[in-house]
């Protein structure tokens, strides 16, 4: 009777070892569509790389390739599944823990055209209130920030969404043979892709009024195992090593001209720890 009681005991211990060790386990989920002709693609896996670096052995950091789709539904079901350069929306915070500094800063987005739309900075609202008839692209899935999904669905007839790998520059194809009107994109992706879209002339890039800048997180399942693995997260992106690589990364990224556009949300965020840059 002692032996089976002792026995028991053990099997608890075990169990509450392995769910332990389970909660130090985070599964990254990687987009399988991403646009790999994008350096930016580049950069997130540096990122992933040096945070499995800063989180060993406390944290073990496995990335898995999955569609769009199935990582969003694994996300809302499982509690150590995570995901890199996420958007916070309003929605998106009902299900996922964010973490406190963003692993990813960009430019405020812009809209691209072959045409003027009248002057450099644009209204948006007002403009697809004057032009009824405008086709706008956008990447499938993606987040473009509270304004901007805000217009989407308030002016849903005037955008075209596409998936998939290169949709991007698919959609820059689509607006140099003129079926689309405009898209909305960060500049480092156009320039990217540029070379290979065949076009009679430069695209037009029009500021965004009103727009900040974009902050990507880390995120997890909303759950006290999520919760936790955003906790050791949060500890690391403090180490001088992790903030002074990832400034670094996105100051060799972006040319000067959108560097200039982020360079202080970049200090702030990371500016405690800089050091020899």
């Amino acid at each position: 009777m002692q032996l089976l009681i002792r026995f028991g005991l053990l099997f608890l211990l075990g169990i509450g070892a392995t769910g332990h060790s389970m909660t130090n386990q985070m599964w990254l989920l990687l987009n399988n569509n991403s646009d790999s002709r994008d350096g930016r693609g580049d950069v997130d896996i540096q990122i992933l790389s040096l945070l499995q670096q800063v989180a060993a052995p406390e944290l073990q950091i496995e990335p898995m390739r999955l569609g769009d789709a199935r990582s969003w539904l694994l996300l809302r079901q499982h509690p150590n599944y995570c995901a890199m350069s996420k958007i916070w929306t309003p929605e998106r915070a009902e299900f996922l823990h964010f973490s406190a500094s963003p692993t990813s800063v960009y430019p405020p987005l812009l809209l691209v055209s072959d045409r003027q739309f009248g002057s450099e900075s644009i209204d948006f609202q007002r403009l697809l209130q004057q032009q009824p008839k405008l086709k706008i692209g956008l990447v499938q899935g993606r987040s473009y920030g509270e304004n901007l999904d805000a217009l989407v669905k308030q002016f849903p007839k005037n955008f075209y969404q596409r998936g998939g790998e290169f949709a991007a520059e698919t959609l820059l194809q689509m607006l140099s043979k003129q079926r689309l009107d405009a898209i909305v994109e960060f500049a480092a992706t156009v320039r990217s892709h540029e070379q290979q879209v065949a076009q009679a002339g430069e695209f037009i890039r029009h500021r965004l009024q009103s727009q900040p800048v974009i902050k990507g997180f880390l995120v997890c399942h909303k759950s006290p195992a999520g919760q936790l693995l955003i906790d050791i997260v949060n500890q690391k992106m403090q180490l001088p090593q992790y903030r002074n690589t990832v400034f670094k990364l996105h100051q060799d990224y972006f040319d000067a001209e959108d560097f200039a556009l982020i360079s202080n949300d970049l200090q702030q965020i990371f500016s405690p720890q800089l050091t020899d840059l």
